[in-house]
């Protein structure tokens, strides 16, 4: 499962950075993998796809952040402006802040505008699982522990089996002593009630379902990440979705044309 998300959210190409060559500042093309946050890139005017979170500096761009956001809708992205703080000096950047100049990695810049053919610059601010699409993924990748009441009362009823188990154990023992028996036939009597009263195939036999259950949403092309969650949606009968933006164009396509009579 991880190979195929992986397989799916990564993505690589080339990107014009700013570099000193010979004395000069110029833009060369480079792999996007050796992108390091200062780096200075430019923003082709016919768009691009974000390999990284970066900062717009100079230009305008129209964005699509569906794979982000579901929203369909292109934003428009503005040049960056620090604001003064208390005392004439800068404040500390956040991205929060300025949101409206972010480029996040994984959307696409649909096309950008400047004055006098000026090139659209930006600068990268952070790569990899950094980004606001590598947060996303390692979220998925690393979900947070979900606590399910089922297994909660799991684990108060096998604690009950083994308090219930010791005192077996410790009547057993006082009455085969009291008969006589041998040592080794109060150990296996002894043991053998603890291994009744508490099951120990209990927890391979959940794990085994949800196994066998992963299994069968692999063969229709559903990845689990989460396993323990097969148990809870494995009541659910009906799920809304709300967000339908970005299954859905607002611009129209003519595909044919009916001939006139």
């Amino acid at each position: 499962n991880e190979r195929a998300l992986r397989d799916t959210v990564t993505s690589y190409g080339v990107v014009s950075v700013c570099r000193e060559i010979d004395g000069k500042s110029g833009f060369v093309s480079v792999d996007s993998t050796v992108l390091v946050p200062g780096d200075v890139i430019e923003i082709p005017r016919e768009g691009t796809l974000m390999y990284c979170d970066a900062v717009l500096l100079r230009g305008n761009c129209i964005v699509n952040e569906s794979t982000l956001t579901g929203e369909s809708v292109p934003v428009t992205k503005i040049p960056y402006v620090a604001a003064n703080a208390a005392g004439g000096n800068a404040q500390q950047f956040e991205v929060k802040s300025a949101s409206k100049s972010m480029l996040f990695c994984g959307t696409s810049v649909i096309q950008t505008r400047n004055f006098a053919d000026q090139s659209v610059t930006a600068v990268v601010v952070r790569t990899g699982f950094r980004t606001a699409k590598g947060e996303m993924v390692r979220a998925i990748l690393f979900p947070k522990p979900m606590r399910f009441k089922f297994n909660q009362d799991v684990g108060k009823f096998i604690g009950a089996l083994s308090v219930l188990a010791i005192i077996g154990f410790g009547v057993s023992v006082y009455l085969l002593l009291r008969n006589g028996e041998d040592t080794d036939v109060i150990v296996k009597r002894a043991f053998d009630l603890i291994t009744i009263v508490v099951p120990p195939a209990l927890p391979v036999a959940m794990t085994v379902g949800i196994v066998f259950a992963q299994g069968r949403l692999k063969k229709r092309q559903i990845f689990c990440m989460n396993p323990s969650a097969i148990n809870a949606c494995g009541a659910i009968n009906v799920a809304c979705f709300d967000k339908v933006s970005s299954n859905t164009y607002f611009s129209d396509t003519a595909e044919d044309e009916a001939p006139r009579i």
